[in-house]
């Protein structure tokens, strides 16, 4: 849906958590929604107490490939760990298996499908337990 939602569905899921863009040459270039524990629901998994999770994540077609995308992860990754989250989450489609490939080179496993209301295909739940710092 995220593809091709309209302007009020976008600024609706935003207010949701924090929307962090990338901007290069004063062009959006890439976006990620991060939502800490307690903001995320809706399958078994979100509606934990300990997941946290992204979504509205995309980076500009040209300019893929080159770590944005990873860097957007990674801060959301920092936000979650920050709020004490133990696990981040997120969805995409089950058909976009060049995704969920990557997203398990990042360190994401699956964790169960869900069916959005709002879409038409299955989604796949993955998720990565974050690192805690131990300070000394």
């Amino acid at each position: 849906m995220a593809t091709h939602q309209t302007d009020e569905v976008t600024r609706e899921r935003v207010e949701q958590g924090e929307c962090f863009v990338a901007v290069a040459d004063e062009a959006l270039c890439g976006t990620i929604l991060f939502k800490e524990v307690g903001r995320t629901g809706g399958c078994h998994w979100y509606d934990r107490d300990d997941v946290a999770c992204f979504g509205q994540f995309a980076v500009e077609p040209k300019l893929q490939a080159n770590g944005l995308g990873r860097r957007l992860i990674a801060l959301a990754e920092a936000r979650a760990a920050a709020t004490g989250a133990r696990e981040i989450a997120l969805d995409t489609a089950e058909s976009a298996t060049h995704l969920v490939s990557w997203y398990m080179r990042l360190g994401y496993r699956f964790i169960e499908h869900a069916q959005w209301t709002h879409t038409n295909y299955r989604s796949v739940i993955m998720s990565k337990t974050l690192q805690r710092s131990v300070i000394g």
